[in-house]
């Protein structure tokens, strides 16, 4: 598969790729507040009759938990994301005209890579007991290994002490 083909479409069936999935869809979701609540503060700052109130702040503060939820691995709102996101293009689309642009797909398809994820991270085994933790493995790496015995070296000397 191209990179291109991955990026459009990855494969989400491992820990590590879903991890992947969720990540670019919290990221993407967490922009988009950040963006929307700077497009709402000039808007309410432009000295207008007609200028939004607070109101103006409940989409940044939505996609702001939706980036919080989906960073969680929640699946209900990866797929809220999809859902709030996909029905604002629609609305764009009903008042404005078709202004579809390749951000927008990059988006839709962030959030839509977001539910694959969470919803395969879902579907994966649980972890082992037994599995060290992150910290315990850099712990490991400041220890001595323990000396090993070469095999090889001991059944040299054996022959050289028997003859």
């Amino acid at each position: 598969m191209s990179l291109l083909a991955t990026w459009f479409w990855p494969r989400v069936s491992d820990r590590k790729n879903a991890q992947f999935a969720i990540t670019e869809a919290w990221v993407v979701s967490a922009a988009l507040a950040v963006i929307t609540a700077l497009l709402a503060t000039v808007e309410i700052l432009r000295p207008s009759t007609d200028s939004p109130g607070a109101e103006a702040f409940v989409t940044p503060v939505v996609f702001a938990g939706i980036a919080f939820g989906i960073y969680r691995k929640s699946r209900l709102a990866a797929i809220s994301g999809l859902a709030l996101y996909l029905a604002g293009r629609v609305y764009v689309l009903a008042f404005v005209g078709p202004r579809i642009n390749f951000i927008n797909i990059l988006v839709a398809l962030a959030f839509l890579h977001g539910v694959r994820g969470t919803f395969a991270y879902h579907n994966l085994p649980p972890r082992p007991a037994n599995l060290p933790s992150l910290a315990q493995n850099f712990e490991a790496f400041g220890q001595n290994p323990p000396q090993r015995v070469n095999p090889a070296a001991n059944n040299e000397e054996a022959n050289s002490a028997g003859s």
